[in-house]
């Protein structure tokens, strides 16, 4: 008979503290670390949590880390709140790798780490393989976005802190029942660790800080997006509510080395929506679209 502990979703984590920004960073670490190791960077409202069915899975043929961004989950927060956009997460990951002297990795990244794991392979071509990235805005455009994303972006926005500060529990509802295509199936033990880091001050600063602070970091990536040679795999859910599938398509016109699938019956969270849908073509891409000479 197995243990509560044995029926938990709740990946194992531990704490490192990172060499060049000096944050403890909340990490979870899975499979043989001999094997090919790939990063997944989690969205909002999430943690590295989210990963409860695609780490353990993934785990079974390559080293999986996965990470709490700064001020989210168990992670420090940065003290200027400034820093809380692509490019400082973007180097904040890089850190984590050096820290861990990991020399090479494959990314799959959702939402906010979308934009973080394409800076980070841009400017590391030598240190990032292959990219998995789920619904998530890499340019800075509000085109294709939901109203509660338009509303994150904007300075002072009275609605964007009523979702994220005064009203944490009513956002995640929003969240799950507009990110799912048809019913929230998050287990309960993680739902109530999202909601436990909803009400946390330093998570709410930096979710807002985020998104206010994105589009340097979006309009950068734009101008440098012709240059990533890695294969990169763009993932959308056919029923993403927040935002519009049109946009990963645009994405992967865009990028030299891309493909481009549509998850069927899948919301915005298709790492919890569909994860096994995920997993096939994930481990076809990777297998199908090697780095040569890796």
């Amino acid at each position: 008979m197995k243990t509560n502990q044995e029926n938990s979703k709740l990946l194992n984590t531990k704490m490192v503290r990172v060499q060049k920004f000096g944050l403890n960073i909340r990490y979870a670490e899975l499979g043989n670390s001999n094997k090919p190791t790939i990063l997944l960077l989690h969205g909002v409202p999430e943690n590295l949590h989210a990963w409860y069915d695609i780490a353990p899975a993934l785990s079974k043929n390559y080293h999986v880390l996965a990470i709490d961004w700064p001020g989210f989950g168990g992670s420090d927060a940065f003290t200027d709140l400034q820093d809380h956009n692509p490019r400082t997460f973007a180097a904040i990951g890089m850190d984590f790798l050096e820290t861990l002297q990991i020399e090479f990795a494959h990314i799959m990244a959702t939402d906010i780490g979308f934009t973080p794991a394409l800076i980070m392979g841009v400017e590391n071509p030598e240190q990032i393989g292959q990219m998995v990235v789920m619904d998530g805005i890499p340019f800075p455009t509000t085109a294709y976005s939901s109203w509660e994303l338009r509303s994150f972006g904007r300075k002072n926005s009275i609605t964007a802190k009523a979702l994220i500060k005064w009203f944490p529990k009513i956002s995640a509802k929003i969240a799950y029942y507009k990110g799912f295509y048809k019913g929230n199936n998050i287990p309960k033990e993680i739902q109530e660790e999202f909601l436990a880091d909803g009400y946390k001050k330093t998570t709410q600063n930096a979710f807002l800080s985020y998104f206010q602070n994105n589009a340097p970091g979006q309009a950068y990536l734009e101008s440098r997006i012709q240059e990533i040679q890695q294969p990169v795999l763009v993932v959308w859910g056919s029923h993403d509510r927040f935002i519009n599938v049109k946009l990963g398509s645009l994405l992967t016109e865009r990028l030299p080395n891309a493909h481009f699938e549509i998850v069927e019956d899948s919301g915005h969270f298709v790492h919890m929506d569909k994860p096994e849908a995920l997993l096939k073509i994930t481990t076809e891409f990777l297998k199908l679209h090697p780095i040569p000479g890796i």
